[in-house]
């Protein structure tokens, strides 16, 4: 008999999530704190390369004159961690399908698709010819980056981190369970993923250019391609798996939604980013397990006798 079988979560899980809260914890409270507080403050860290000159953002951290927040940050984002340890066992590992799961997992991908579609067209302010003024419409679909936005908003890019890898876990793991389904490797890349947007939010975006010299720029974008990468491969390993075994429509989705990835991919490597861009590949993802977790499309349907 399989664990999934037996609904019962491997202790392995829970302590992944331990240590992983613990070590993040122990960065944040042991070295990201001054950094945080005091480096980020400075003048020449919040100058910012949008359009040429630099601009100064007034807080990119939404801390300065407001210390006390650093702590509740990091409690919070430790407890949203630990939460992953119930997504696990509550929806992975459980029983049945409960209604109370249903909904919880149905209104945070919902949430979560639309907090990050809002959250992409922010009012964000650039440079542009000399002047201080906001961004266009077209400046937010071929300039400007969620974490761009995030620093004019770090509250609310702190929440893009916090609700986007929850629905996006929460709901993978729902369709595991729904189609019975595990795949362990999945699973911890999922919330390595889940991380690496943690990582990402706490070293503000380092502008237009990069410099993977400097670790702010560099934890900034491995957390971000960790998160991409990792958070996607679980729902890829799914439908492969379901590809493999029943080709039809999950091949269709597996092949629809590896173009998507592909897409972001080559974009990005040849220098296209924006917000509006990296949530195409987010969007698909929520829209492909809406369609997976709450409705029938991908059911067998049992032949008649």
């Amino acid at each position: 008999m399989s664990e999934l079988q037996q609904r019962k979560m491997p202790k392995f899980y829970a302590i992944m999530w331990l240590v992983i809260t613990a070590a993040y914890g122990a960065w944040m409270t042991f070295y990201m704190k001054d950094i945080i507080l005091f480096h980020y403050e400075k003048e020449a860290a919040r100058q910012i390369s949008g359009y040429y000159p630099y601009y100064t953002q007034p807080d990119i951290t939404g801390m300065i004159g407001k210390h006390w927040l650093f702590p509740v940050w990091v409690i919070i984002s430790c407890v949203c961690m630990l939460l992953f340890i119930f997504y696990i066992s509550k929806i992975l590992y459980a029983q049945s399908l409960g209604k109370g799961i249903t909904v919880a997992c149905l209104i945070m991908l919902i949430f979560g698709c639309l907090y990050i579609n809002w959250y992409g067209f922010f009012d964000v302010t650039i440079v542009k010819d000399g002047v201080v003024t906001q961004a266009t419409f077209h400046d937010k679909l071929t300039f400007i980056t969620a974490s761009m936005t995030g620093l004019e908003y770090p509250w609310h890019f702190r929440g893009w981190a916090v609700f986007a890898s929850a629905s996006i876990f929460m709901n993978t793991m729902y369709t595991y369970r729904k189609f019975d389904y595990n795949n362990k490797v999945g699973v911890i890349l999922g919330s390595l993923g889940s991380l690496g947007i943690f990582i990402t939010v706490n070293c503000p975006s380092y502008g237009v250019e990069k410099d993977f010299t400097v670790m702010r720029c560099l934890g900034h974008w491995l957390g971000a391609v960790v998160f991409a990468a990792f958070c996607s491969m679980p729902l890829v390993f799914f439908l492969f798996s379901k590809a493999v075994r029943e080709k039809g429509k999950f091949l269709g989705a597996l092949i629809a939604f590896g173009l998507v990835l592909v897409a972001l991919a080559v974009l990005t490597v040849a220098g296209f980013k924006s917000a509006v861009i990296e949530n195409i590949p987010m969007t698909a993802a929520y829209i492909l397990l809406f369609i997976l977790n709450f409705t029938g499309f991908f059911v067998k349907k049992e032949a008649k006798a």
